[in-house]
């Protein structure tokens, strides 16, 4: 086990970040990479993070660690500064607006004219060639700005990598994951490992988040040389931990339990008594998630619980106007049939405001749509 500090440029007169980062196993072979709080207003992920280092620091200590497994367990000190009157909004960087998880990735057409000389008949070799072209893209970025910085830094030490989970949550959710939709099979064995029975596959051909900066290049340089083969190409994973208020020790070390029984299903821990847990979860693609959407502005009552199975035009909820002469309501029901897995926790809602999220078995939205509040 090793641990280090990395520094960041300074965002302002007198601050200075840095970045933890927590090494296990040995170097040199398979890789995983876990990060959490890139989203520095969302808590359970720092939680479960601590508890998986505990874990491996123990793995390690047995022996059993068969690849290099990389922890940063805050993944945005940036974020995490942003404090107004007390409440943490680490969600989007002060300086540029930009959020935090989104503008990372990289440039799969400079990568295709990099790699199409170089290609031959050998996946493994192939695969070395993309990750190291992948990894010199990323250092020959530009990391003046304080965002840059972190974006640069935190891609190098994950673009080489085998696995990448991304700890994240929602405001009021089920556990769920989401993945690259061309790797349905290793995202059904990650949702297995942590016992969450939501599965959300991406299209990473359009706008992609952190995970899917490292799958789109694979996604898009095998489809530019069908012929050359690839092996063991990136799995790249996020996972919604519930919502934010789900802070809890119990529900950290059944997560990083998770983890573990995950990495081990993978090779990359010795396990011997480890069994692959039978489950059969929901497998949706993000383009199936029927976005519920306020009508009005108004005070957003549910009537119907997280998990519960919806028919076309039930009630979801209500919403109180305060603006009329009298009381009134609006009602809110589900547009089609399918599983309530997310609500806002923002009460006062704006018209055009997703308010929850309800997944399906048909398409209800334009590929890459991104799923946010």
């Amino acid at each position: 086990m090793s641990y280090h500090t990395i520094a960041l440029p300074a965002g302002a007169v007198g601050s200075q970040s840095h970045l933890g980062v927590h090494r296990f196993g040995p170097a040199g072979g398979k890789k995983a990479y876990i990060q959490a709080g890139l989203h520095a207003d969302e808590f359970p992920g720092l939680l479960v993070a601590q508890h998986l280092i505990d874990q491996l620091a123990q793995l390690e200590q047995k022996q059993l660690l068969l690849a290099e497994i990389v922890v940063v367990p805050y993944a945005n000190p940036i974020g995490l500064r942003q404090r107004t009157f007390g409440h943490v909004t680490g969600r989007c960087d002060w300086h540029t607006g930009q959020n935090f998880n989104r503008g990372m990735a990289l440039d799969s057409a400079e990568l295709i004219q990099t790699l199409a000389p170089r290609l031959g008949d050998d996946g493994a070799h192939n695969s070395r060639l993309l990750r190291a072209a992948m990894l010199q893209q990323v250092t020959q970025r530009s990391g003046q700005m304080e965002l840059a910085s972190l974006h640069q830094t935190l891609l190098g030490l994950s673009i080489d990598a085998d696995l990448v989970l991304d700890l994240h949550c929602d405001e009021v959710a089920l556990p769920h994951l989401f993945y690259g939709q061309h790797q349905p099979e290793i995202g059904r064995q990650l949702a297995c490992s942590l016992g969450y029975e939501i599965c959300l596959g991406e299209d990473v051909r359009g706008t992609v988040a952190f995970d899917g900066s490292h799958t789109q290049p694979w996604v898009l340089i095998q489809a530019e040389f069908p012929d050359y083969p690839f092996a063991s190409p990136c799995f790249a994973a996020t996972l919604e931990l519930r919502g934010r208020t789900d802070v809890s020790t119990e529900l950290a070390q059944q997560d990083s339990q998770g983890i573990v029984h995950f990495l081990a299903g993978q090779g990359l821990i010795s396990a011997s008594d480890y069994q692959p847990p039978a489950c059969t979860p929901q497998q949706h693609g993000v383009d199936q998630v029927s976005l519920i959407l306020a009508s009005h502005a108004g005070l957003v009552t549910y009537k119907r619980a997280l998990g519960e199975w919806l028919a076309a035009d039930d009630l979801i909820a209500e919403i109180v106007l305060l603006d009329q002469p009298s009381p009134q309501t609006i009602e809110v029901r589900s547009p089609s049939a399918g599983r309530l897995f997310s609500q806002t926790n923002h009460f006062l809602s704006a018209p055009g405001q997703v308010i929850a999220m309800v997944a399906t078995h048909a398409a209800q939205n334009p590929p890459g749509t991104q799923l946010a509040y």
